[in-house]
């Protein structure tokens, strides 16, 4: 029974709260929270800060990100065991 709960966590902790896939590319700000490069960067459009983290709003005075290499590991492991499910013609995503 504990291996579906496994799975569960596996794809929770690789999964990005901007985008909701994977993370691709993954970054951690100052706070700790993790999230895609590519979806930090949109989030935090404006040229200057402070910036807000997604997640706790904590505030940071400029762009620290910082690559999450054993995050991208296992994001690529669930990737593996649990690949995404293509959307079907015609349903919004």
């Amino acid at each position: 029974m504990a291996a579906p709960d496994l799975s569960t966590n596996l794809q929770e902790e690789a999964t990005c709260a901007i985008c909701l896939d994977y993370f691709t590319d993954p970054v951690m700000t100052d706070c700790g929270h993790n999230f895609c490069r590519e979806c930090i960067r949109r989030c935090w459009g404006q040229p200057e800060g402070p910036y807000a983290c997604p997640e706790c709003r904590e505030l940071s005075p400029q762009r620290n990100l910082r690559p999450n290499r054993p995050l991208a590991k296992m994001a690529e492991m669930a990737r593996r065991l649990h690949p995404p499910s293509p959307v079907p013609q015609g349903v919004c995503a």
